[in-house]
Protein backbone atom coordinates (compact mmCIF):
# COMPACT_ATOMS: atom_id res chain seq x y z
CA UNK A 1 0.00 0.00 0.00
CA UNK A 2 1.18 3.20 -0.70
CA UNK A 3 1.76 5.91 2.45
CA UNK A 4 0.78 8.93 2.78
CA UNK A 5 3.00 11.71 1.41
CA UNK A 6 4.58 8.84 -1.45
CA UNK A 7 6.13 10.32 -4.24
CA UNK A 8 6.27 6.71 -6.25
CA UNK A 9 3.53 7.52 -8.67
CA UNK A 10 5.39 10.60 -9.86
CA UNK A 11 8.90 8.66 -9.64
CA UNK A 12 6.95 5.68 -11.72
CA UNK A 13 6.26 8.75 -14.85
CA UNK A 14 9.30 10.02 -14.56
CA UNK A 15 11.00 6.49 -15.13
CA UNK A 16 8.35 6.14 -17.87
CA UNK A 17 9.80 9.60 -19.60
CA UNK A 18 13.54 8.19 -18.89
CA UNK A 19 12.92 4.40 -20.19
CA UNK A 20 11.12 6.14 -23.49
CA UNK A 21 12.75 9.14 -25.04
CA UNK A 22 10.95 11.45 -27.22
CA UNK A 23 13.90 11.95 -30.01
CA UNK A 24 11.94 14.13 -31.86
CA UNK A 25 11.44 16.92 -29.10
CA UNK A 26 13.50 19.54 -29.27
CA UNK A 27 14.38 22.99 -27.80
CA UNK A 28 12.87 23.85 -24.30
CA UNK A 29 11.23 20.38 -24.29
CA UNK A 30 14.72 18.70 -23.71
CA UNK A 31 16.53 18.96 -20.47
CA UNK A 32 19.38 21.08 -21.03
CA UNK A 33 21.85 18.77 -19.15
CA UNK A 34 21.68 16.40 -21.63
CA UNK A 35 23.89 18.30 -23.69
CA UNK A 36 26.58 17.95 -20.39
CA UNK A 37 29.48 15.64 -21.01
CA UNK A 38 29.24 12.80 -18.45
CA UNK A 39 32.07 12.53 -15.61
CA UNK A 40 31.59 8.89 -15.21
CA UNK A 41 29.59 6.04 -16.29
CA UNK A 42 26.32 6.34 -16.73
CA UNK A 43 23.61 3.98 -18.02
CA UNK A 44 21.38 4.82 -20.55
CA UNK A 45 17.86 3.91 -21.50
CA UNK A 46 17.92 5.26 -25.52
CA UNK A 47 16.29 2.43 -27.58
CA UNK A 48 18.32 -0.04 -29.35
CA UNK A 49 20.38 1.38 -32.44
CA UNK A 50 21.66 -0.53 -35.23
CA UNK A 51 25.64 -1.06 -34.93
CA UNK A 52 27.15 1.14 -37.66
CA UNK A 53 30.28 -0.03 -39.67
CA UNK A 54 32.33 2.70 -41.30
CA UNK A 55 32.00 2.14 -45.48
CA UNK A 56 35.42 0.65 -46.96
CA UNK A 57 35.83 3.64 -49.32
CA UNK A 58 35.42 6.28 -46.11
CA UNK A 59 39.50 5.70 -45.05
CA UNK A 60 40.70 5.88 -48.80
CA UNK A 61 44.25 4.16 -48.14
CA UNK A 62 44.33 2.39 -51.26
CA UNK A 63 46.76 3.14 -54.35
CA UNK A 64 50.22 2.52 -52.26
CA UNK A 65 52.25 0.13 -53.00
CA UNK A 66 52.73 -1.11 -49.61
CA UNK A 67 50.44 -0.34 -46.19
CA UNK A 68 53.98 1.58 -44.90
CA UNK A 69 53.82 4.20 -47.85
CA UNK A 70 50.33 5.27 -46.40
CA UNK A 71 51.19 8.97 -45.23
CA UNK A 72 50.78 9.31 -41.39
CA UNK A 73 47.89 12.01 -41.79
CA UNK A 74 45.81 9.42 -43.93
CA UNK A 75 46.49 6.64 -41.58
CA UNK A 76 45.46 8.65 -38.46
CA UNK A 77 42.71 10.50 -40.05
CA UNK A 78 41.58 6.44 -40.98
CA UNK A 79 41.83 5.13 -37.68
CA UNK A 80 39.62 8.53 -36.05
CA UNK A 81 36.94 7.31 -38.47
CA UNK A 82 36.94 3.79 -37.61
CA UNK A 83 36.94 4.85 -34.00
CA UNK A 84 34.20 7.88 -34.21
CA UNK A 85 31.93 5.23 -36.38
CA UNK A 86 32.06 1.48 -34.25
CA UNK A 87 34.02 2.99 -31.23
CA UNK A 88 34.48 1.72 -29.13
CA UNK A 89 36.30 -0.87 -31.60
CA UNK A 90 38.33 -3.75 -30.69
CA UNK A 91 42.03 -3.65 -32.23
CA UNK A 92 41.08 -6.21 -34.23
CA UNK A 93 37.98 -4.94 -35.74
CA UNK A 94 40.31 -1.98 -36.10
CA UNK A 95 43.12 -3.82 -37.78
CA UNK A 96 40.24 -5.73 -39.93
CA UNK A 97 38.78 -2.61 -41.46
CA UNK A 98 42.45 -0.56 -42.42
CA UNK A 99 43.64 -3.91 -43.65
CA UNK A 100 40.10 -3.98 -45.97
CA UNK A 101 40.67 0.04 -46.91
CA UNK A 102 44.28 -0.43 -47.72
CA UNK A 103 43.81 -3.68 -49.96
CA UNK A 104 45.79 -5.33 -47.45
CA UNK A 105 45.36 -9.24 -47.11
CA UNK A 106 47.36 -10.19 -44.14
CA UNK A 107 47.85 -8.23 -40.62
CA UNK A 108 51.58 -8.53 -40.26
CA UNK A 109 54.10 -8.20 -37.02
CA UNK A 110 55.34 -5.32 -38.72
CA UNK A 111 51.93 -3.45 -39.96
CA UNK A 112 50.56 -4.79 -36.22
CA UNK A 113 53.49 -2.39 -34.68
CA UNK A 114 52.63 0.57 -37.34
CA UNK A 115 49.16 0.73 -36.47
CA UNK A 116 49.29 0.50 -32.80
CA UNK A 117 52.40 3.25 -33.07
CA UNK A 118 49.83 5.43 -34.66
CA UNK A 119 46.62 4.72 -32.51
CA UNK A 120 48.56 5.63 -29.61
CA UNK A 121 49.69 8.68 -31.39
CA UNK A 122 46.83 11.01 -31.60
CA UNK A 123 45.68 9.93 -28.34
CA UNK A 124 47.20 13.26 -26.50
CA UNK A 125 45.67 15.78 -29.12
CA UNK A 126 42.37 14.28 -30.92
CA UNK A 127 41.19 12.52 -27.03
CA UNK A 128 41.29 9.19 -28.13
CA UNK A 129 42.22 6.74 -25.69
CA UNK A 130 43.37 3.30 -25.70
CA UNK A 131 42.02 0.77 -22.99
CA UNK A 132 43.64 -2.44 -23.13
CA UNK A 133 42.90 -4.17 -26.72
CA UNK A 134 40.17 -0.93 -27.38
CA UNK A 135 40.27 2.18 -28.77
CA UNK A 136 37.87 4.81 -28.14
CA UNK A 137 37.08 8.53 -27.42
CA UNK A 138 36.17 9.08 -24.08
CA UNK A 139 33.07 9.65 -24.24
CA UNK A 140 32.06 6.47 -25.92
CA UNK A 141 33.56 4.94 -22.12
CA UNK A 142 31.37 7.12 -20.18
CA UNK A 143 28.08 6.90 -22.47
CA UNK A 144 28.21 3.66 -24.12
CA UNK A 145 26.04 2.92 -26.98
CA UNK A 146 23.20 -0.01 -26.94
CA UNK A 147 23.90 -1.52 -30.02
CA UNK A 148 22.56 -4.55 -32.55
CA UNK A 149 25.62 -6.79 -32.67
CA UNK A 150 23.63 -9.08 -34.61
CA UNK A 151 23.72 -6.64 -37.81
CA UNK A 152 27.20 -5.95 -37.52
CA UNK A 153 29.55 -7.79 -39.91
CA UNK A 154 30.04 -11.62 -39.03
CA UNK A 155 33.94 -11.37 -37.90
CA UNK A 156 32.88 -8.46 -35.95
CA UNK A 157 30.18 -10.29 -34.08
CA UNK A 158 32.60 -11.67 -31.11
CA UNK A 159 31.29 -11.53 -27.55
CA UNK A 160 35.62 -10.47 -27.32
CA UNK A 161 34.85 -7.27 -29.75
CA UNK A 162 32.09 -5.64 -27.53
CA UNK A 163 33.70 -3.07 -24.54
CA UNK A 164 33.13 -3.69 -21.30
CA UNK A 165 31.14 -0.64 -20.44
CA UNK A 166 29.12 -1.57 -23.45
CA UNK A 167 28.48 -5.39 -21.64
CA UNK A 168 27.73 -3.38 -18.27
CA UNK A 169 25.26 -1.60 -19.90
CA UNK A 170 23.25 -4.72 -20.91
CA UNK A 171 23.47 -5.87 -17.77
CA UNK A 172 22.41 -3.03 -16.10
CA UNK A 173 19.49 -2.35 -18.24
CA UNK A 174 18.55 -6.52 -18.13
CA UNK A 175 18.48 -5.81 -13.99
CA UNK A 176 16.10 -3.37 -14.70
CA UNK A 177 13.84 -5.34 -16.27
CA UNK A 178 13.68 -7.91 -14.03
CA UNK A 179 12.03 -7.83 -10.59
CA UNK A 180 13.30 -10.91 -9.06
CA UNK A 181 16.28 -12.93 -11.31
CA UNK A 182 19.01 -14.70 -11.17
CA UNK A 183 22.80 -13.72 -12.29
CA UNK A 184 22.50 -16.33 -15.25
CA UNK A 185 19.49 -15.08 -16.28
CA UNK A 186 20.42 -11.73 -16.06
CA UNK A 187 23.44 -12.14 -18.03
CA UNK A 188 21.56 -14.50 -20.89
CA UNK A 189 18.81 -11.67 -20.98
CA UNK A 190 21.75 -8.54 -21.48
CA UNK A 191 23.60 -10.44 -24.02
CA UNK A 192 20.25 -11.51 -26.27
CA UNK A 193 19.15 -8.01 -25.94
CA UNK A 194 22.18 -6.60 -27.99
CA UNK A 195 22.33 -9.95 -30.72
CA UNK A 196 24.25 -12.00 -28.46
CA UNK A 197 22.57 -15.50 -28.80
CA UNK A 198 24.35 -18.21 -26.13
CA UNK A 199 25.35 -17.75 -23.14
CA UNK A 200 27.90 -19.72 -22.97
CA UNK A 201 30.59 -20.42 -20.04
CA UNK A 202 33.24 -18.19 -22.23
CA UNK A 203 30.20 -15.83 -22.19
CA UNK A 204 29.73 -16.23 -18.29
CA UNK A 205 33.51 -15.62 -18.09
CA UNK A 206 33.68 -12.86 -20.22
CA UNK A 207 30.28 -11.21 -18.68
CA UNK A 208 31.62 -11.70 -14.62
CA UNK A 209 34.17 -8.68 -14.62
CA UNK A 210 31.57 -5.96 -16.33
CA UNK A 211 29.27 -7.20 -13.27
CA UNK A 212 31.92 -6.99 -10.84
CA UNK A 213 32.73 -2.90 -12.10
CA UNK A 214 28.66 -2.75 -11.72
CA UNK A 215 29.05 -3.77 -7.83
CA UNK A 216 32.27 -2.36 -7.37
CA UNK A 217 30.61 1.37 -8.53
CA UNK A 218 27.70 0.26 -6.46
CA UNK A 219 25.62 0.61 -9.49
CA UNK A 220 24.58 -2.43 -8.16
CA UNK A 221 24.55 -3.90 -5.00
CA UNK A 222 25.01 -7.87 -3.55
CA UNK A 223 23.60 -10.50 -0.71
CA UNK A 224 23.59 -13.98 -0.50
CA UNK A 225 21.44 -14.83 -3.12
CA UNK A 226 19.96 -11.89 -4.08
CA UNK A 227 21.67 -9.23 -6.39
CA UNK A 228 19.34 -5.61 -6.07
CA UNK A 229 20.21 -2.08 -8.58
CA UNK A 230 21.02 0.79 -6.78
CA UNK A 231 20.65 3.12 -9.81
CA UNK A 232 17.91 5.46 -10.18
CA UNK A 233 15.68 4.33 -12.87
CA UNK A 234 13.08 1.25 -12.54
CA UNK A 235 14.24 0.78 -9.08
CA UNK A 236 12.75 4.10 -7.68
CA UNK A 237 8.89 2.70 -7.70
CA UNK A 238 9.64 -0.66 -6.43
CA UNK A 239 8.92 -1.72 -2.68
CA UNK A 240 11.92 -1.28 -0.62
CA UNK A 241 13.67 -4.78 1.00
CA UNK A 242 14.75 -4.77 4.51
CA UNK A 243 18.33 -5.38 3.00
CA UNK A 244 17.92 -2.58 0.76
CA UNK A 245 16.60 0.56 1.45
CA UNK A 246 16.41 1.56 -2.36
CA UNK A 247 13.31 -0.21 -3.54
CA UNK A 248 15.23 -1.85 -6.17
CA UNK A 249 14.65 -4.70 -8.69
CA UNK A 250 16.40 -7.64 -7.26
CA UNK A 251 18.69 -10.15 -9.31
CA UNK A 252 18.76 -13.63 -7.84
CA UNK A 253 16.05 -15.77 -7.69
CA UNK A 254 16.95 -19.20 -6.02
CA UNK A 255 14.11 -20.92 -7.44
CA UNK A 256 15.19 -19.38 -11.06
CA UNK A 257 16.46 -21.00 -13.82
CA UNK A 258 18.40 -19.15 -16.48
CA UNK A 259 16.28 -19.05 -19.92
CA UNK A 260 18.76 -19.69 -22.22
CA UNK A 261 17.60 -18.27 -25.72
CA UNK A 262 17.98 -20.63 -29.03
Amino acid sequence: MQGPGSFRDFVGIHEAVTRNPETDAKGGARPPARLKPPLRWMPTFEPLQPYETVHTSEPALDGHDSFHDIPVADLDHAMLRIVDTEGPVHFRVLGDRLLTAAGVSRLGSRIRERIDFHLNAPAESESLERCDDFAERWQQYLAPRFRNWAEAPEKTRDLDHIHGTELMLCLFRAVAEHERADVDTVMNDGIYAIGCIRLTQAARKRLHPPLETLLDATMLSERPTVNSCSGARRCCGNQPSPQNDHGCPRIGDPDGEANQHT
